[in-house]
């Protein structure tokens, strides 16, 4: 059970590793770099349905489609290309000889794949786009190697000895390819893919339905086209539409309830993974204006069932962060569907459509001027449109808060690194799932700490004239389940990110007057002072439950600020300072020295006690810090303030203070930080060594 518990979150957390690793953000900023040629490309395919539309001439209809026929077949090598030159940036390789040679491997592939058109259609795309993730790396390791290197540093240019050392790299990876093409043509899988499959394979719609549908989203995913990879299926499919023509004619009501006609209209609305939908969910739940842009450049041609501007622009090739909706709208669609036309509640698919017939005018035509079948393709494209939403939202959620200023004027060097930035910065989808990582990295590390065992340690203040112990810091401390000591600034920077630490006050105070009480108990008496942050100290009730806990002490509990806590609401934090006073609590400044006005605090609130950070004791060993410190040391003894100094460490630094007797001393050279129990040996083993007279000085315990 723990480990299927724990299934989701490795799936997660690999999800997380997937999106914003180099390689993805390669594959997504590559294709969006083809994204204006999709456009001109598209643009002669919506000219070619206008041209239908107004019974245009048929040479004029023709010579629109061949042009964006031609141009399709153009993209698979700009894709290699594009997305070449982003990995080469990342690999320090040469940028456009690598983008060449990665659009020389697909036409290796191309040629090769030439006596086999099905596959070529169906593979090519894909080997553009894995080509350059799997030769880059190869590439990168044997341009590194200096027996691939024919040009030194001494013989040639920087860009004559770029080209020639990439020489023996791209001719030793395109041999690979090669290779690796002609060991795939030997299988038998190429010649399945010629043979046709059987009409039976209609026989339970529902089940194939499904199938086609998420089988050409996952081809889609990983940049396979999926009509071309399922041609054998749809060559069924249009069966299936003919024969239910001719049952209708001879007054049947259409018995092939699932057919290329149906996924047309009611499956594939605005191409594959439905993305019509996706198209309406941007449009209405994004803000980002690069993605908005992509939604109104795609609408034209998603009318008629195109997607290729939103499967490389925004982009949804292989990108994990919209692969659920992807699959699920058109398998949600199809069962749809097949239940509506099933019940009768739409005419019958008679009519054979192209897949890329208009949207709503598909279905009208494709069941013989039913508008059902528009009403049905509208409802299922609202439903998309709930399918999509939430993950458009979360894409969105810090694409939309990034306004990043750039001074192109300023840029004179480092060129490199400036494209490097600019071409990966920006990304909303790595934004939005940096978001939503950091929200689970931030609620697995909570749910972490919950498990703490939480207690205090005490460490000793020792008077520099009489060697007695006269009180001691509180100092949180936490063990994990495994019985760990856990370091107190990793676990106090989450629970101050979750906004708990107001509660810690209260628990460690709580905590302190609990010790307090039981020493009283046991007839020891010491002072204590805890931490107090500031999130209690301007926060009324919190304050309050604070200073009716610090009240209990009768005196032996007083308080630590530090200096950034002054900073924060004056008014609230001097009332919390009087009513400490009020109830006999004193009030110490930590870390004093190190804010950013230390000296002005002192005159604005009534303190008590100073202590000196560790940092001034460090600094002791030369001589301006020597006379740094003596210098506080006077200014404190004019302000009537006593004065701790923390983080004494060793002789030297204690003999810097001698004959200053009403100095008190917190440090690892007397002890570190102790258990309730030890902090009473401690006190009275000083307490008796006093009594006999001795010299106590040195360390203990």
């Amino acid at each position: 059970m723990k480990i299927l518990a724990a299934f989701p979150g490795v799936v997660v957390r690999s999800l997380d590793r997937v999106v914003s690793s180099y390689t993805m953000r390669a594959i997504r900023e590559g294709l969006l770099w083809i994204v204006p040629c999709l456009l001109v490309s598209a643009t002669f395919l919506l000219a070619a349905a206008v041209f239908r539309m107004l019974a245009a001439p048929p040479s004029l209809i023709r010579a629109a489609e061949a042009l964006h026929r031609e141009m399709s077949g153009v993209l698979p090598f700009l894709v290699a290309a594009s997305i070449g030159y982003m990995m080469s940036i990342h690999y320090r390789l040469p940028r456009l000889p690598v983008a060449f040679l990665c659009f020389f491997y697909v036409v290796i592939a191309a040629s090769m794949l030439k006596g086999h058109p099905w596959a070529a259609s169906t593979f090519i795309l894909f080997i553009a786009i894995a080509s350059p993730l799997v030769n880059l790396p190869i590439m990168d390791w044997l341009h590194r190697r200096k027996w691939t290197q024919i040009a030194g540093a001494d013989l040639a240019g920087d860009n004559v000895r770029d080209s020639l050392n990439l020489i023996i790299p791209g001719v030793l990876t395109a041999i690979l390819l090669a290779l690796s093409l002609y060991l795939l043509l030997l299988t038998p899988m190429l010649g399945y893919m010629d043979r046709p499959l059987q009409l039976s394979f209609l026989d339970s719609p529902y089940l194939s339905g499904i199938a086609v549908s998420g089988l050409n989203s996952l081809l889609w995913f990983f940049g396979i086209h999926g009509y071309y990879a399922l041609q054998p299926v749809f060559d069924v499919l249009n069966q299936a539409v003919a024969m239910n023509a001719v049952d209708v004619q001879g007054g049947g009501t259409g018995s092939w309830a699932l057919n290329s006609s149906l996924l047309g209209a009611f499956v594939f609305i605005g191409g594959s993974g439905a993305t019509f939908s996706l198209l309406v969910a941007i449009l209405l739940f994004c803000r980002h204006r690069t993605l908005r842009l992509l939604a109104w450049a795609s609408l034209p041609i998603a009318l008629l069932n195109v997607n290729e501007i939103l499967l490389f622009g925004l982009p949804i090739i292989l990108n994990p962060r919209l692969a659920l909706p992807f699959f699920c709208a058109p398998m949600l669609n199809v069962t749809l569907a097949l239940a509506v036309t099933r019940a009768g509640l739409i005419a019958p698919v008679v009519d054979s459509l192209p897949l890329n017939s208009p949207v709503l005018l598909n279905a009208y035509l494709a069941t013989g001027g039913d508008y059902s079948a528009v009403l049905l393709q509208l409802g299922l494209l609202a439903l998309g449109v709930l399918v999509y939403a939430p993950f458009i939202r979360a894409i969105d959620v810090l694409g939309r808060e990034e306004s990043t200023i750039r001074v192109r004027s300023l840029d004179t060097t480092f060129t490199q690194l400036y494209e490097e930035a600019s071409l990966y910065a920006n990304d909303p989808v790595v934004f939005a799932h940096s978001f939503r990582k950091m929200q689970r990295e931030q609620r697995d590390r909570i749910r972490e700490i919950s498990e703490y065992e939480f207690y205090l340690e005490y460490q000793p203040q020792v008077a520099l004239g009489s060697g007695l112990c006269t009180g001691c810091e509180s100092l949180l401390r936490a063990r994990d389940r495994q019985g760990r000591s856990q370091q107190p600034w990793e676990f106090l920077q989450w629970l101050e990110r979750t906004g708990l630490m107001k509660d810690l006050d209260i628990w460690v105070a709580a905590e302190a007057v609990h010790q307090v009480e039981q020493w009283r108990g046991e007839g020891f008496v010491i002072p204590v002072t805890i931490n107090v942050t500031g999130y209690s100290l301007v926060d009324a009730e919190y304050c309050d439950r604070l200073v009716r806990l610090v009240a209990r002490g009768a005196g032996q509990i007083s308080v630590e600020i530090t200096e950034q806590t002054l900073v924060g609401d004056i008014e609230r934090i001097r009332a919390a300072i009087d009513e400490f006073h009020r109830i006999g609590a004193r009030v110490y400044i930590d870390d004093f020295g190190t804010g950013y006005s230390s000296f002005s605090y002192l005159h604005q609130f009534d303190i008590d006690v100073i202590k000196i950070d560790r940092s001034f004791v460090v600094a002791l060993d030369s001589t301006r810090g020597r006379e740094t410190m003596l210098g506080l040391l006077r200014f404190a003894e004019t302000l009537a303030l006593d004065v701790v100094i923390e983080g004494v460490e060793s002789e030297a630094q204690l003999q810097v203070f001698a004959g200053q007797d009403e100095l008190v001393i917190q440090g690892w050279y007397f002890s570190k930080s102790l258990a309730a129990d030890q902090l009473v040996e401690f006190a009275k083993a000083r307490q008796a060594a006093s009594a006999r007279g001795e010299v106590i000085v040195a360390r203990s315990c």
